[in-house]
């Protein structure tokens, strides 16, 4: 089948549309291997306390507009440890949330369902994907995942808002950013914690994560409410914070390339027009899927639908994402080898398309040319059946 569709060099897109890890922004993307510090001791100077982790972590306050009494860290792993981390460190005897799609569920579920002696009431999303209402804004933690990649369904920012505003004395809020930091300006300092991996909108590698923790959390987590394994307690990451040095060795690879990353976003208007070009490219998504014969939005409520990963459903009974993921693949190219596809526990047929700044840092020219060869493949597999 999918040799029967060819395409010439100036029809395909050269972005890759992976919702993670993401695109690159195109200087990392050229850099020569040993220009990102790879061999070099994470506890040097000029990497650490007077070097790139420093310099990283500055960056990355000035981009999200993270406020100064908050403590930033790289934590050891990715985001599941840290997710991990913040439950066991800092969840007391309720943990409430919003549980929308597979991230929010991972967090909410399979990792907070393992905690014992723990009340865990959850908000869960309607026929829409959206949420059922506010969680319990009284628990001693609440998760949020502002923008979910699997579904592309996102909290506005109002809900978020709401939360914050309403939140108890003792109670402690966290997000999961990892879908939108670097691409949303979300509230400022409406949380307590945020952690984010770097391979989305940052364009970095997997495996390395973010956390950023308010005063309040941080004073928790030096009196924590149960025993603790030496990797899930956040006092021993803490200790490090001041040298700007990490708890194990990390990918200096990855930080490297966030901080290059946080460098030309910010000479090129900081996270605002992050923003406003994330929302171009899902606005435009949106606005050719809503006029097609074979797509439409998964999220049709436009305040709840993500701008930087874009779930587009498939409305024609006989096409099937697969079958367009094996076109993409048949091209050969390297951007499109893994082609377009759903995430696992999405039940309908459907792609994700990632709404990355550096999809397309000019504007929306490589979406026209992906919703091109989309329309032709759509066109000339149904015509087929």
């Amino acid at each position: 089948m999918s040799e029967l569709i060819t395409f010439s060099a100036e029809e395909l897109p050269t972005s890759s549309f992976s919702c993670g890890p993401g695109q690159g922004l195109p200087g990392v993307r050229n850099a020569r291997l040993y220009e990102t510090f790879f061999e070099r001791s994470h506890r040097a100077a000029d990497i650490s306390f007077d070097g790139l982790y420093k310099e990283c972590t500055q960056n990355l306050r000035t981009l999200l507009e993270i406020p100064p009494d908050y403590t930033i860290l790289f934590f050891p792993g990715g985001v599941t440890p840290a997710m991990d981390a913040v439950l066991w460190s800092l969840a007391q005897d309720t943990i409430s949330g919003v549980d929308i799609g597979a991230f929010s569920h991972l967090w909410c579920e399979s990792l907070a369902g393992r905690l014992k002696n723990v009340t865990r009431q959850f908000v869960t999303a309607d026929e829409h994907f959206l949420p059922q209402g506010l969680p319990n804004t009284n628990a001693s933690l609440v998760l949020l995942t502002p923008n979910e990649t699997a579904t592309g369904v996102q909290l506005p920012d109002d809900y978020l808002q709401a939360v914050w505003n309403q939140r108890g004395p003792h109670t402690l809020v966290a997000w999961d950013t990892t879908s939108c930091a670097g691409g949303r300006q979300l509230p400022k300092g409406a949380y307590d914690i945020q952690i984010f991996g770097l391979q989305k909108c940052l364009g970095a590698g997997g495996g390395t994560c973010c956390m950023v923790l308010s005063p309040r959390a941080v004073e928790r987590a030096q009196h924590p409410t149960r025993n603790l394994p030496f990797f899930l307690d956040l006092q021993n990451a803490l200790e490090y914070t001041d040298k700007f040095q990490t708890l194990n060795t990390p990918s200096t690879i990855n930080i490297w390339m966030a901080n290059e990353a946080c460098k030309w976003m910010l000479a090129h208007g900081g996270i605002a027009a992050m923003d406003n070009l994330c929302r171009a490219h899902a606005d435009y998504l949106a606005q050719w899927a809503q006029q097609s014969a074979y797509f439409k939005p998964l999220i049709t409520h436009d305040t709840y639908r993500s701008i930087n990963t874009f779930t587009l459903a498939i409305t024609h009974p006989t096409l099937t994402g697969e079958d367009i993921a094996q076109v993409l693949r048949a091209t050969g190219k390297q951007n499109l080898l893994d082609g377009l596809k759903k995430y696992r526990t999405v039940a309908q047929n459907s792609l994700r398309i990632a709404c990355f700044p550096f999809v397309d840092t000019e504007g929306v020219e490589q979406y026209k040319k992906l919703t091109a060869v989309l329309d032709k493949i759509a066109q000339r597999l149904t015509n087929k059946k």
